[in-house]
């Protein structure tokens, strides 16, 4: 556990070590953490996919055309 504290990474083991030291409020904010960062990133990827998709070049329909002779 030590070493995921050095680390500054938050993750499953985490919550179950804290719950293992009988430290509540640590796995509350722990949770809470990694849920946080779950959305944020999944926030970004999305707002990427939309700007991706609204500036994208857009195909636009071949218009037929005929030839007068």
């Amino acid at each position: 556990m030590a070493e995921q504290e050095e680390q500054g990474e938050l993750n499953t083991v985490s919550i179950i070590d804290y719950s293992m030291q009988n430290k509540p409020a640590k796995v509350a904010d722990t949770f809470n953490q990694i849920m946080s960062a779950k959305v944020v990133d999944s926030l970004a990827t999305k707002k990427q996919e939309i700007s991706a998709a609204m500036f994208a070049d857009k195909i636009e329909p071949e218009v037929e055309t005929t030839e007068e002779q």
